[in-house]
Order: structure tokens, then C-alpha cells, then sequence
């Protein structure tokens, strides 16, 4: 009951210390007008194959997304679904992925899933089903519950984190998967009807002008209210 208490009081505090929603209002309504300009095409995007948007997002862990695009359709021509996968030689699989780099581990994480999966003859429909698979883990969750069942999940991993932080202020815990102020807010600016355009907008704007090295700040619909630009910029 005490640590209950205890979680439920810093719960309290973090909310009361995350932005007012007419900022997080505003940060939406810029990005949107941003993104419909600047919106990126992959392949992942424009389908409702469960196969090919699981794969996608276990090769575009610390892999950038246009080597992801090179080699998915002959990854998926090669092994088209994940009965075929489970049944692989990794040596093969390995031969597809390889421009990826890490493509041994990555071989292997999917070879596992797909043998786990065909046990299961199906994905599993929570959180908690899909984070318990191999190589999934909080992130490609939240990205199968907001494509196949339209929740209202941040796709929050560094690129997302790299933005809101340096927007509305850093976080306090070094990993974002636990740190509240992250996920509150995150949570928070997704909660839209159109969650999946909302968390790709946040990503492609990181990738694109709020990049981890020079973000090109001339040219950010953000800057007048961003807390880093400004502190920045004294």
C-alpha cells in the first residue's frame, strides 16, 4: 500500500509538471502543417501486412530507414510469410540482410520469432503478448497495437524522445522506457484519432530537421517555442 501511495503521489507530480495542452496544441498543430510537406514513403507505411510492418521494424533498430526499403521486398519474395521463415536455413537469411549490418543477430531474432510465432499460429493482441515475443519489445509493441488496432500508443524510442525533449524539456531517467515524464507526455500529445500520422510526423521531423548531430534549426516550425533553441540561442 505504501509504495502504491508513494507511485501514485510522483504520478501526481509529474503530471502537474508536464506543459499545458495549448502548447502541446501547438507542437501538434506545426508538426502537422510540416508534415504533410514533408512526409516520408516507405514501404511499411502504405501496407496492413502484420508480416512485412514486424519485420520492417525489427531491421530499422540502428539501421537507417532506406536501406530497410532495399532489401525488404526481396526479403519478403524470399520468404513471403513467417511459416516459410521458421522453416529457413539463418545462412540464407542472413544473405538477404546482410547490407543491414548486425545481420547475424538480426537473423537470428527473427528466425526465433517466426518459430515462436508459427507455435502460436497467431500474433498476440496486448502489450504484454507481444512484448514477451523475441525481438519485440516496447516500440515495435506500440507500433502493431496503433496500425492493427488503432490505439493511441507513442512510438517512443530516441529519435521521439530527441524531439520532445529538446521542445518541452529533457527527461530525469536515463532509459526513456521508464522514465514517466516521457511516457506521460508522449502519451499525451498521441492521444489523437489519427495516432499513426501523429507518431510519424514526430518521426520524420527528427530524422529530417531535429536531427541528433546539427538539427537544422533555420528551418524548424518549432524554434520560437522550442525550451533548447532558446536557451540555445542567449
Amino acid at each position: 500500500m505504501l509504495k502504491r501511495n508513494k507511485r501514485n503521489i510522483h504520478k501526481r507530480k509529474i503530471q502537474a509538471a508536464l506543459p499545458n495542452i495549448v502548447i502541446i496544441n501547438l507542437f501538434r498543430k506545426r508538426l502537422r502543417i510540416w508534415y504533410k510537406q514533408n512526409k516520408r514513403d516507405f514501404p511499411w507505411r502504405q501496407s496492413t501486412d502484420p508480416y512485412l510492418i514486424c519485420l520492417s521494424e525489427i531491421f530499422l533498430q540502428q539501421t537507417k530507414a532506406d536501406k530497410v526499403s532495399a532489401i525488404i521486398y526481396s526479403f519478403i519474395n524470399r520468404f513471403p510469410n513467417w511459416s516459410s521463415l521458421a522453416n529457413a536455413k539463418i545462412k540464407d537469411i542472413e544473405r538477404i540482410i546482410f547490407p543491414l549490418g548486425i545481420y547475424r543477430r538480426r537473423a537470428k531474432t527473427v528466425l526465433v520469432l517466426a518459430r515462436e510465432l508459427v507455435s502460436k499460429c497467431d500474433i498476440p493482441s496486448t502489450r504484454e503478448g507481444l512484448e514477451a515475443l523475441p525481438g519485440i519489445g516496447q516500440y515495435i509493441a506500440s507500433v502493431l497495437l496503433v496500425v492493427f488496432q488503432h490505439k493511441r500508443e507513442p512510438f517512443l524510442d530516441v529519435n521521439m524522445a530527441r524531439v520532445i525533449e529538446r521542445f518541452f524539456g529533457p527527461r530525469k531517467m536515463a532509459d526513456i522506457r521508464d522514465d514517466p515524464y516521457l511516457q506521460i507526455l508522449s502519451r499525451k500529445i498521441i492521444n489523437v484519432p489519427d495516432a499513426l500520422s501523429a507518431n510519424w510526423m514526430i518521426l520524420d521531423f527528427a530524422s529530417l530537421i531535429c536531427t541528433k548531430k546539427v538539427p537544422k534549426c533555420q528551418l524548424c516550425v518549432l524554434s520560437e517555442h522550442c525550451q533548447k533553441y532558446q536557451k540555445d540561442s542567449k
